[in-house]
């Protein structure tokens, strides 16, 4: 029969026991490398021993003992474990503040003394009875609760969570409404009972940042603590400290994941993606599918001073793409245009008209800087119009969006000591939170500086690939011009030596042949110079003063046979409205002439493709900033919305197998190059207007003023 140790002796060896632990945790290990917290901790605790235990000078220790595993998860599962362990509490949990304003468990230690998992397991299936599904402590995606949902207003994670501070209560039960339903409060206090555990307590934690001179504090979760006597003022300081150490994790795993993440992309940017719309396309996606947010979209400035969407991803596990869709057309019913989220063509607002003003983009590209909204409509108004806004508002409550951002992107460059910033485009991304934390925006400031990244690398690599590709054009072009050129030269030197027969006859006979032969000759040797010029292709072709309306004029000429009626026999009416006595331009007339060419033989392409005939028209006058401009309409087929921005790219035609895709592409190089401009607009199964503007020549204009 075994003899009962004395009140005193049993007393020193529980207090020997959590001294022990607490020494051995991993919390005082960390706190104690910090000077000079280090020499005052082991200070206290040999005093603290030598106070409890008496005579005692020294403390036997067991083996240490830690969680496996590295991360964030390791670590507070390590932090449960320790206060439990060291602290001597019957239970601990660690809930942290994620997405959509939750409070998920992701760590939880029990006092196995008090409680097995087996037993843990009997009570979650006792619980489930009176609940509509199962309940697991140990599952974040049920053993979690939402900030500023109503019927998690008594949860005490909820309760310290707005409180901005420790909360106490008598009940456990406090900790888990409403995922054990009311009716199961009885078994809970049951729980608490054979326990022993008199208080609960809950402890939110945060992440401390400086901005613009003042600190900021943002809440990133809670620790739990359940212990069998009452919580003091000293217990909330503890853990409170253990809350600094969750907090510190979860802000060493959001930098890492952060740059992972931008590591992913940009290894993919550089390697991989060298298309700007899958540079956009991933951007998106990874914001969504990495990050965890709703939705993201990306916009980019062109050069009509419109946003485009020209990339857009939403969490499938949120809507499916028949979802979207039907979404889409819901809102077209409101519209005479369908809506569309996906089409640049529909899914654009222009910065300076003022229909657009109130544009949650545009309000990002005037300020130059982030703007939030609590308003999904205020990303797609006027697109949407007024009358939709109910609709759009329940889209918003479906995927459960709390706010939308618009962060611009910049591209900056640096030319001695100038610094230039030029927006290129909006991020868009839409958060099931109550409002977007510093953290969020500082991390979605640096992704959409990756997208403008993207960009920049994937045009410069568009313009290599663009210029590589010219080059083996006019390889191809020189090669064939160089072989044609060889064949003329060998049929002019038969002429010649035909001619040369034709002068050795007899007198009589030569005089009717020569009377021509001499002007045949003389225009042999023109040829023969031309061709020379041609197979000389780095000669430079001059510039001269020109009249623009001869060079219309030449190209209507090698298009059309009947130059007085201009009317086809498809049908196809031609009208020339030239203004007399334009200013000279200062071009090569031969490219000004293929320039117009080229337009009007697609225009009447256009028309022809359309069937039915149709009209052209060309107008020629002086236009804005001193340059006269040509203006070339057709009624033809016109351009889908997804080709204008195609239309000047290399080897793109609307035509498969219709030559090299070279003409548009050469004219719009050809008029920026001589400081011009190129536009089109352009409606489907409408018509297709040009306008080419060419600079007036400097000579014409200073002669101007002298007069």
């Amino acid at each position: 029969m075994s003899k009962e140790s004395p009140p005193e002796k049993q007393a020193a060896t529980w207090w020997q026991k959590r001294i022990g632990a607490l020494i051995e945790s991993r919390f005082v290990g960390w706190l104690a490398n910090l000077p000079p917290i280090s020499w005052v901790a082991r200070s206290m605790a040999r005093r603290l021993a030598q106070r409890e235990l008496g005579t005692a000078t020294s403390i036997a220790v067991g083996p240490k003992k830690h969680v496996e595993g590295v991360g964030l998860d390791a670590t507070l599962q390590q932090i449960v474990y320790d206060v439990v362990t060291a602290l001597g509490y019957a239970g601990a949990m660690v809930a942290t503040y994620e997405q959509g304003d939750a409070l998920p468990v992701r760590a939880l230690y029990v006092d196995p003394d008090l409680a097995t998992q087996e037993q843990i397991l009997q009570w979650e299936q006792e619980i489930s009875r009176y609940a509509a599904h199962p309940i697991s402590v140990t599952n974040p995606q049920i053993a979690r609760v939402y900030v500023y949902d109503e019927r998690c207003k008594d949860n005490l994670s909820v309760r310290a969570f707005q409180a901005d501070g420790a909360v106490v209560s008598d009940e456990l039960y406090d900790l888990f409404t409403p995922i054990a339903p009311p009716a199961s409060r009885p078994i809970v206090q049951g729980i608490q009972q054979a326990m022993g555990i008199e208080q609960v307590i809950a402890v939110p934690f945060f992440i401390e940042t400086i901005i613009e001179g003042q600190i900021e504090r943002e809440i990133v979760g809670n620790l739990f603590a359940a212990k069998q006597s009452k919580i003091t003022i000293q217990d909330e300081l503890i853990l409170s400290a253990f809350g600094r150490q969750a907090a510190a994790a979860i802000e060493s795993e959001r930098r890492r994941l952060h740059i992972q993440v931008a590591q992913e992309i940009v290894f993919e940017m550089q390697y991989q993606l060298r298309d700007e719309e899958q540079v956009l396309q991933r951007i998106a996606e990874g914001i969504v599918v990495d990050l965890g947010y709703v939705g993201a979209m990306v916009a980019t400035y062109e050069s009509d001073d419109s946003l485009p969407v020209r990339a857009f991803h939403l969490d499938p596990h949120l809507a499916s793409e028949e979802t979207i869709h039907q979404w889409e057309q819901e809102v077209s019913k409101y519209t005479h245009e369908p809506i569309s989220i996906t089409d640049p063509s529909v899914a654009r607002v222009f910065v300076y008209k003022s229909r657009y003003r109130n544009n949650l983009s545009v309000q990002a590209f005037k300020a130059g800087g982030i703007v939030i909204s609590n308003d999904l409509y205020d990303l797609f108004t006027p697109i949407a119009p007024p009358v939709s806004k109910t609709v759009v508002k329940g889209i918003q409550q479906a995927l459960g969006i709390q706010q939308v951002i618009a962060v611009p992107f910049f591209l900056e460059t640096y030319a001695g000591a100038q610094h230039t910033r030029e927006i290129v485009g909006n991020l868009f991304v839409a958060t099931r939170s109550r409002k977007f934390s510093r953290g969020e925006i500082e991390l979605l400031k640096a992704f959409s500086q990756q997208a403008a990244a993207g960009i920049r690398n994937a045009r410069l690599y568009h313009q290599v690939e663009e210029r590589r590709q010219v080059a083996q054009i006019f390889g191809k072009m020189a090669f064939s011009a160089a072989a044609s050129v060889h064949a003329l030269r060998n049929h002019i030197g038969a002429f010649q030596v035909h001619l040369n027969l034709i002068r050795s006859l007899p007198p009589e006979q030569r005089e009717s042949m020569l009377a021509v032969s001499d002007k045949i000759i003389h225009r042999l040797d023109e040829a023969t110079e031309i061709l020379d010029h041609l197979h000389e292709p780095w000669r430079a072709n001059l510039e001269t003063l020109t009249d623009v309306n001869i060079c219309i004029r030449r190209a209507l000429g090698r298009l059309v046979q009947d130059k007085e009626k201009l009317q086809l026999s498809e049908g196809i009416v031609i009208h020339a409205v030239l203004k007399e006595e334009l200013p000279s331009v200062k071009v090569t007339p031969d490219m000004l002439t293929e320039v117009f060419r080229v337009l009007i033989k697609n225009a009447l392409e256009a028309i022809r493709e359309k069937e039915g005939g149709g009209e052209l028209q060309i107008e020629s006058y002086v236009g804005a900033n001193a340059t006269v401009e040509v203006k070339i309409s057709d009624t033809g087929v016109g351009l889908r919305p997804g080709d204008m921005s195609k239309i000047f790219e290399l080897r793109w035609s609307t035509k498969a197998g219709a030559g090299m895709g070279f003409g548009l592409f050469w004219t719009r190089e050809y008029v920026e190059g001589v400081g011009g401009e190129i536009r089109v607009e352009s409606q489907w199964r409408k018509g297709t207007t040009f306008y080419v503007a060419i600079p007036i020549a400097i000579e014409q204009m200073m002669a101007k003023e002298e007069d």
